[in-house]
């Protein structure tokens, strides 16, 4: 067997430390660039400003000229063409939601559970007899003194339709469907036959007519009701 060459055992040895000594290093240098990135991710504290309110800094005599005082946001500033308030006057005036400036209040509807009822009460149904004199109160007081005019007499009657169904609501006949129709023509002594036929339920469902004649015009008024299941 050949014995080991000395030399070679403390150049071996010589790069073993070598190895070990940069890996040393490195480690080192990791922790040291992690402690660094960790104090940057910190706040650096605010410098206290030495400079007073009065525009000196404590030691020395003021400093002549402008405040060294830094404005606010929310501190007006002067302004030539604002004044010294440095605000724009507002041509829409501030209210408060929450208060009782604007008048409104939330309204939260109100959910009704189904009847279920598929007719009315008795009370309830359509009352043709009540419609009928009403209906001819109507025509009495809004075409007594009236002369025939084509133009005119077209516009009194959606005129009419709409105060006849607006007096039948307020006779109270709740879930039904109401369809005025209001016809004015010129009396000249003619024959003149009306008819009208619909489908619905005789049970609920019911109409109500009115005639006026007079001077040189007449009127049909027709009301049918029909019942909303």
């Amino acid at each position: 067997m050949r014995s080991a060459n000395p030399s070679f055992k403390v150049k071996y040895l010589e790069k073993i430390h070598v190895k070990t000594a940069d890996r040393i290093e490195m480690a080192s240098l990791t922790v040291e660039a992690l402690k660094q990135h960790q104090n940057d991710d910190i706040p650096k504290s605010r410098k206290l400003s030495t400079a007073h309110r009065d525009g000196s800094d404590g030691i020395g005599p003021s400093i002549s000229g402008p405040s060294l005082r830094r404005y606010s946001r929310l501190e007006p500033r002067p302004s030539v063409q604002y004044g010294a308030s440095g605000r724009r006057m507002s041509q829409v005036s501030r209210t408060s939601i929450s208060g009782t400036s604007l008048g409104a209040k939330l309204v939260i509807p109100v959910k009704i559970q189904n009847t279920y009822r598929l007719e009315p009460q008795q009370t309830e149904k359509f009352n043709a007899e009540s419609v009928q004199k009403m209906m001819t109160g109507v025509l009495s007081s809004y075409l007594d003194g009236e002369v025939y005019d084509q133009k005119l007499c077209a516009k009194h009657s959606q005129e009419l339709s709409d105060v006849i169904k607006k007096r039948v609501k307020e006779l109270g006949f709740p879930r039904y469907k109401l369809v005025c129709n209001v016809m004015i023509g010129q009396n000249s002594n003619q024959g003149l036959h009306y008819s009208s036929r619909c489908l619905w339920n005789k049970e609920t469902d019911n109409y109500a007519e009115a005639t006026y004649s007079k001077g040189s015009l007449f009127a049909v008024a027709t009301m049918f009701a029909t019942y909303f299941e």
